[in-house]
């Protein structure tokens, strides 16, 4: 249920804004868990015979929930922020529902606030935090509250978040990295098309009425060009509808159970891609199968929990297989050997780990290595689709001019 509701800060300044809450006293106790002191609440009704400006008013407000929940989704720093303030705070010896309650109030993202006041309110009544963050299972993962969990049993909360705060935080800095790589040829790639349809719609278009005055047949590739650039001026939303159709059809046919799988084989198979790919499941499987090892989290929940994390359906199969010689009694080197997903190279190290019984500590070596390969792959991969966006920019274009220049050379010969 969704409440419009006023209440004074601090500073006595009045705030008005709505609350997603089950129940009324749920949305009293999330916004005084905000810090703020209620004088007015009120169900807000969604009816058809609402006035405009109330109308506008809700869908305004809709739209703004709608942003933050997308700007939540779309980054994990606000988890990393909040859990390097909740362990610098319980290091200093604050208790947990305190330590929240300070955090709640610096949190800019609305939904994210609402989130914490939630997480702060179950465990005053009593729940623990793992239990408290496993009723947000959309915005914090498995892994973060499995981890949370060992660390309430083993009474070392503050050392166990601290730990997920440097992964979220190194998790940030290599996504940030490997966009910042792509960003540039992205930017190419959009520019050659703006000056493809530029030069299609605006310039082309000028060109054929010279052509058609001088009534003389047009070479192969003029023609051709002529015909795009008319369909493209007359017909210019035709691709961006088809393009939005593929959109549709694509992510349709990438949430059924087979159209998955095949596109996550694609994804191993795919010349260029494949191999910052690869090296990004291993990363994610090592990186984080370390960390759940060495915070006592069990062997086969931890193959539970990171399966879920490669983003492969095929490697999860690998990854399930394993777990079950694991179960078996087969070592984990001979398990995962035989999944046939890791690099040999990568197999030794763990074979040498598990030997010394310092297979956590090996598996986040590993994974710190693979983190550097990751940045200098991005930074090859980059280095090579620049030239190629260059070539292929420099095809469109060339055959944009000689279709221009073949009938003007044309027109010369005959004058002479």
């Amino acid at each position: 249920m969704i409440f419009h509701y006023q209440a004074l800060d601090r500073t006595g300044k009045t705030v008005t804004d709505y609350c997603d809450a089950p129940s009324e006293s749920s949305a009293r106790q999330k916004i005084r868990g905000q810090g703020l002191y209620l004088t007015k609440i009120k169900r807000q009704e969604i009816s058809t015979t609402e006035t405009a400006d109330a109308a506008k008013t809700s869908m305004k407000a809709l739209f703004q929930r709608i942003t933050d929940i997308v700007s939540l989704k779309l980054s994990s720093k606000q988890i990393g922020i909040f859990s390097r303030q909740l362990a610098t705070l319980l290091r200093a010896g604050l208790p947990l529902p305190v330590a929240i309650a300070d955090i709640v109030e610096q949190i800019d993202n609305k939904h994210f606030r609402n989130v914490i006041a939630d997480v702060k309110e179950n465990i005053e009544q009593g729940s623990s935090f793992s239990n408290a963050l496993s009723q947000h299972k959309s915005i914090f993962p498995e892994m973060y509250i499995s981890m949370v969990r060992v660390g309430e049993s083993l009474g070392s909360l503050d050392q166990v978040i601290s730990r997920l705060a440097e992964l979220e935080e190194k998790q940030n800095i290599l996504t940030s990295k490997i966009r910042s790589a792509l960003w540039y040829p992205a930017f190419m790639m959009l520019f050659a098309m703006a000056v493809m349809m530029f030069l299609m719609t605006s310039v082309i278009p000028t060109m054929a009425s010279m052509f058609e005055e001088q009534k003389q047949d047009l070479p192969f590739v003029t023609t051709a060009v002529l015909g795009v650039s008319k369909f493209l001026a007359d017909f210019w939303y035709v691709p961006l509808l088809l393009i939005a159709l593929l959109v549709y059809l694509y992510g349709r046919y990438s949430k059924s159970p087979d159209g998955r799988r095949k596109i996550d084989g694609l994804k191993l198979r795919l010349p260029l891609v494949s191999n910052l790919y690869k090296r990004l499941i291993v990363y994610r499987f090592t990186q984080n199968l370390g960390i759940l090892l060495s915070n006592k989290v069990d062997i086969i929940k931890s193959f539970e929990i990171v399966k879920k994390i490669v983003g492969n359906v095929i490697i999860e199969d690998s990854i399930d297989e394993a777990a079950t010689r694991i179960k078996e009694g087969a070592s984990v080197s001979n398990s995962l050997a035989k999944s046939d997903f890791l690099p040999k190279l990568v197999l030794g190290m763990i074979s040498a780990g598990e030997a010394s019984d310092n297979l956590d500590t090996m598996l986040v070596n590993i994974g710190t290595v693979y983190e550097t390969e990751l940045d200098l792959t991005v930074t090859s991969l980059t280095s090579l689709l620049e030239p190629i966006i260059i070539i292929m920019m420099g095809l469109i274009i060339g055959l944009i001019v000689m279709a221009v220049i073949l009938p003007i050379t044309q027109m010369n010969m005959l004058l002479q």
